[in-house]
């Protein structure tokens, strides 16, 4: 079809996706809102036309939203604010009355350019109970997450809002979860497998019977915290969840398997009640050999009124525990692969990756980014990878790590890498959250929003729990606790997130800490860790400059340079 690109002639034509937008401009959605319709109408037309290259902000502006000949998107926020506003728009229309249209169009974050795609062409089936795989999508209703403590909250919330509202972007702050995919045959062929049959890339977690002892009334309870549960663990990247009870020939086969296949794990719990309190012992085993990898008991009032509080607060600990890359299973995990020539390549680039963001070693980045490159070559449907591509990319940007002369600039870079993640996976978090980092960082403060807005819905867990849970935690995130004190005016709770950052090769510890020292009015102190920061990235030098790269709120910015001046002037002036 002459004029129309490959992605419009996958099995549609011209008449399809113009009958499509006449029904959405005539539903209840967009029928009082014209000039949404009318942006829409505008880049359809011209992706229809094969001229997608003019779906610039400039032009929408001019010819679809009204604007002079002298708009400048650079001062007037219009189109982004509409497209938000669209994405929103069409988001409510396919979750109502265009939910079984035959054609779904899509408006992807970070790009105006409309996509196509076929629509269920029947009403999606009833969930089951026993699904193969549990993924966020398949469940009935998302748990609500519980409040944590107070004052973590405060904390854990103003640094979220620092991030999210435009206060304060790092790469790698949260890296949020995803609902599961499936192997593809193009992972299969990675040389570095060694074995040919098709296999899980991550960890799996059997989510089998939670049991009520004795007390039958109790069991209803016991099977909504298991739902709940395996919800919850489904919203982590890199883990596989099945619901149900390993097969019994589970262990025979695992026993007989490749060493290099990531661990199977099986998760069950038993609840029993006596003298008026509930007790939930949760029990995570190694399916290969039965050994105990976690156990936790949980001690109840029997008669508690707000069961649903208390069923999240345990499910949030749990899942946390176990399932966030810093957790249980891929601790373990990583002491297996490290030891396992044959591992999965994939899976170890991602360990390494995380295992980056726990210390900023900086002599550890070109290896991992060279890693990643090289299983996303190899397996381009790998999204994962293109995620955490994205994310180490714009560490050449920020930290001016292992930049090579001949690739093109970072941020160009990354934004091609976490889009290429969001296409291939729109359910996946991490995505959004790497394409929210890129897209702050390259000043399209809406469009972060909207991506930061959506890996928050899409797992809730990591960015509100990881303050108050028992696990390790990485650097960064004692760095934006330290943040929120340190902007708030809290001197004690800023030097004790400071002090929490362990690791001598993260520059933002040692900013930190040399923030700590001005407040505490110690300024030769301050100079020597500020020495130390310009030694590891001689950006800092330049603290006026590089403090923009890292804070771009200006407010930010200039409390930052400000207290920097005292410790590099030594004066506490």
């Amino acid at each position: 079809m002459p004029g129309v690109t490959a992605q419009v002639d996958l099995g549609f034509d011209e008449k399809e996706i113009r009958a499509a937008l006449e029904h959405m401009a005539a539903s209840e959605a967009f029928r009082g809102s014209p000039q949404l319709v009318s942006f829409l109408r505008y880049v359809i037309e011209e992706r229809l036309r094969g001229a997608q290259d003019r779906i610039k902000g400039y032009t929408i502006a001019v010819e679809a939203l009204g604007r002079g000949e002298d708009f400048d998107p650079q001062t007037d926020p219009i189109v982004r604010v509409e497209a938000t506003r669209l994405r929103r728009a069409l988001n409510r229309y396919y979750e109502n009355g265009g939910k079984h249209d035959p054609v779904v169009i899509e408006l992807p974050l970070g790009s105006y350019v409309p996509m196509f795609r076929r629509g269920p062409v029947q009403p999606p089936p009833a969930v089951v109970e026993l699904p193969p795989l549990a993924t966020a999508s398949s469940l009935e209703v998302p748990p609500r997450v519980a409040p944590a403590r107070p004052d973590t909250w405060r904390r854990v919330a103003a640094a979220l809002a620092l991030l999210i509202a435009g206060a304060v972007v790092h790469a790698g702050y949260t890296h949020f979860g995803a609902v599961r995919q499936n192997v593809s045959p193009a992972s299969v062929a990675l040389a570095s497998l060694g074995d040919p049959r098709p296999m899980s890339t991550y960890p799996l977690v059997y989510v089998g019977a939670f049991q009520a002892d004795a007390d039958s009334a109790a069991q209803p309870a016991a099977d909504r915290l298991r739902a709940k549960l395996r919800d919850a663990l489904g919203r982590f990247d890199e883990l596989q969840v099945m619901s149900g009870a390993a097969p019994n020939n589970e262990r025979m086969r695992l026993a007989a398997a490749d060493p290099s296949i990531p661990g199977y794990y099986a998760l069950s719990a038993r609840m029993s009640g006596a003298n008026g309190t509930v007790n939930l012992n949760v029990l995570l085993t190694d399916v290969a050999d039965g050994r105990v990898v976690y156990t936790r008991n949980f001690r109840m009032h029997h008669g508690a009124t707000d069961r649903d509080l208390i069923d999240d607060e345990i499910v949030r600990e749990v899942a946390v525990t176990l399932a966030q890359p810093y957790g249980i299973i891929h601790a373990r995990e990583r002491a297996e692969q490290l030891s396992t020539p044959s591992a999965d390549s994939r899976y170890r680039c991602l360990l390494d990756y995380y295992d980056y963001f726990r210390t900023f070693d900086p002599t550890a980045h070109g290896r991992v980014r060279d890693c990643l490159e090289r299983a996303v070559a190899a397996d381009p449907g790998f999204a994962a990878g293109h995620s955490a591509l994205a994310e180490i990319i714009l560490q050449e940007h920020r930290r001016q790590l292992n930049v090579r002369p001949d690739d093109g600039p970072a941020l160009d870079r990354a934004l091609a890498s976490a889009r290429r993640a969001v296409e291939i996976k729109p359910g996946s978090a991490h995505g959004h959250q790497a394409l929210m980092d890129v897209l702050f960082l390259r000043g399209d403060h809406a469009l972060a929003l909207e991506a930061g807005e959506k890996a928050l819905s899409l797992n809730p867990y990591n960015p509100t729990i990881l303050a108050s849970a028992n696990t390790v935690r990485p650097a960064w995130h004692d760095f934006f606790l330290f943040l929120a004190a340190y902007l708030d005016g809290d001197q004690r709770a800023a030097a004790s997130h400071a002090a929490q950052i362990s690791s001598p090769t993260f520059t933002l510890g040692l900013l930190a800490r040399t923030l700590v020292a001005v407040q505490q009015g110690r300024f030769e102190a301050a100079r020597r860790k500020f020495e130390r920061l310009a030694d590891l990235n001689p950006g800092w030098r330049d603290a006026e400059r590089e403090a923009r790269k890292v804070f771009p709120s200006e407010r930010v910015h200039r409390r930052v340079v400000a207290d920097l001046a005292k410790a590099t002037g030594g004066l506490g002036q």
